[in-house]
């Protein structure tokens, strides 16, 4: 049985009524010829009335969609925790709390981990369960979602001086990395109160083994605007030389920073770091004694840079470099262990992190290296990605870079983590599998039918002129990925002088962009979209199509 798209869908309801609107159809589900009407939500926007306080005004959807629970994320009635608690350590909520005043704040970011196949047992070492992370600025906070409509906030951990935008959490689900960072000024404005100030920049690691209390474990400042989105991973597989590492024992863990401005003089040290940023954190517990001075504690929570990555400039169509995200996978083919990288106009480039150097690189010469990349212009004068090869969309660099069109931008790249064939997966049953899938992924014939996606989108400040694409990116060899479809939000718009517009006149400034996404096993996606709700796409049957 296919379970996670049911807490992926879970999750993202938590979400939906605290970031915009819903989805958009009417009541009656369809016009009668299986489509499902449209109602451009720019109508309602403009309607003097709309309140985004109003969360009965946003029930709007789908007819096979449905909301079945809600946290507003208060904790105990307080804001704010008690002042030792502060940027240290998180306290347990409770659940008398639950959708009763006071609503703490927006939230921005979601990561669910969990052994969801197991129906999230509680296993007898303590271990299992299913959780959610949410982001939300001045905190985050772990949910319980083993039970989709009976949701319940376990914690939350609160810093006065923070701007969390987003949250990674190891499979584990024993440590979490959330970043800050003072990029999206147009959207979010940068602080100019009391918290305008260098807490705003950083990496916090915090240890999430007990999800009643959270605990900072170290932190990484990286001044001028902190990283804008990161990932981590836990090694176990990896023996370093270093003797000061032995002590970990079997397991290492490796932090991801996604850096959105390469290239530049780390605060007045003269050294120039790269964009994608790897580091080692060497987190002693048995050094974390709060008797030990403060010499001995900063020793047990050291994180050392260990690696970086960015485009080289000719591959770029001369697109910008800002990287925005970091997404760690297994590659199901290769086992490599790999970065799935937004570099806005550079593209989706897929780094190889798998087997980390004995000695750190921190200046990134040698590792880690591109293992591929996706961009909708060529790249190079010849091969894959020349102008007669399929790693492009045949674009110029100027339509490529035109954000008018849907392009540029790129800021989210979501991988499967499992392959696909005709709209199942491995998980589910044998006996279900079509015969284009053969006996899975290494059947002679039919192997090569099993496939694996990367899915792109942009995101964008404001964009009079289209919503932008989702762009699904085949990865089955990550060294020579290609485009096999894109898709946006469906309707039209009207403009002022009563023609019609092919995607979204969107007055005032709104944005109905994509922001952020998550995968099930059968190639549903499920993306949130700024103020256009939750949707799911169906990417299961694309290379039937193909072929």
């Amino acid at each position: 049985m296919n379970l996670r798209p049911v807490w992926l869908l879970a999750a993202l309801m938590i979400l939906a009524p605290l970031s915009g609107c819903l989805s958009f159809s009417n009541d009656s589900g369809g016009s009668g010829d299986g489509s499902m009407d449209w109602i451009d939500p720019v109508t309602e926007i403009e309607d003097g009335n709309h309140s985004h306080n109003d969360l009965l005004a946003h029930r709007l959807a789908t007819p096979n969609a449905k909301l079945i629970d809600y946290h507003n994320l208060n904790c105990d009635g307080n804001v704010k925790p008690p002042a030792d608690l502060d940027n240290v350590a998180g306290r347990p909520c409770f659940d008398e709390f639950k959708n009763v005043g006071p609503t703490p704040g927006d939230s921005s970011e979601i990561a669910i981990e969990g052994n969801f196949l197991d129906d999230c047992e509680i296993y007898g070492d303590g271990t299992g369960g299913c959780f959610a992370y949410v982001s939300s600025y001045n905190q985050f906070e772990i949910l319980d979602i083993s039970k989709p409509n009976e949701i319940r906030l376990l914690s939350t951990y609160y810093a006065e001086i923070a701007r969390m935008i987003d949250i990674k959490v190891t499979s584990d689900n024993n440590w979490v990395l959330v970043n800050h960072e003072l990029t999206n000024s147009e959207l979010d404005p940068i602080p100019n109160d009391d918290d305008a100030n260098s807490g705003a920049n950083r990496l916090d690691l915090i240890y999430v083994g007990d999800k009643t209390s959270p605990i900072k474990v170290a932190e990484w400042d990286n001044p001028p605007a902190g990283f804008h989105n990161q990932d981590l991973h836990v090694y176990c597989d990896w023996e370093p030389a270093n003797p000061t590492a032995l002590w970990q024992d079997d397991c290492h863990l490796f932090l991801f920073g996604a850096d959105p401005y390469p290239e530049m003089v780390e605060g007045s040290s003269g050294t120039f770091y790269k964009g994608t940023q790897v580091f080692y954190a060497l987190i002693d517990f048995e050094g974390l004694n709060p008797t030990n001075n403060e010499q001995q504690q900063n020793a047990s929570r050291e994180i050392i840079r260990w690696g970086g990555y960015t485009p080289e400039p000719q591959t770029t169509c001369g697109g910008s470099i800002f990287n925005h995200d970091n997404v760690f996978f297994i590659h199901p083919i290769t086992k490599q262990k790999m970065l799935a990288v937004s570099y806005w106009g550079a593209g989706l480039r897929f780094v190889d992190v798998s087997e980390p150097p004995q000695i750190a690189d921190p200046l990134g010469i040698s590792w880690p290296p591109e293992t591929g990349r996706w961009l909708g212009c060529s790249t190079d004068d010849s091969g894959w990605y020349g102008p007669d090869g399929g790693g492009h969309a045949n674009m110029s660099p100027e339509v490529w870079l035109d954000a008018n069109d849907g392009n540029d931008n790129i800021h989210y790249a979501v991988p499967q983590d499992n392959l696909i064939c005709s709209g199942i997966s491995e998980y589910d049953p044998v006996e279900t599998w079509p015969d284009k899938c053969g006996i899975g992924p290494s059947d002679a014939t039919y192997g090569e039918n099993w496939r694996h996606y990367t899915y792109i989108a942009p995101e964008y400040g404001s964009n009079a002129n289209h919503t932008g694409y989702i762009w699904t990116i085949d990865t089955t060899d990550p060294t020579q990925p290609f485009l096999v479809s894109k898709w946006k939000l469906p309707g039209e718009s009207t403009l002022p002088d009563g023609t019609s517009h092919p995607h979204h006149y969107i007055p005032g400034g709104y944005i109905f962009s994509p922001h952020n996404g998550d995968t099930g096993l059968n190639g549903h996606v499920y993306w949130t979209h700024y103020h256009a709700g939750v949707w799911i796409t169906d990417h299961g049957h694309i290379w039937d199509e193909l072929i």
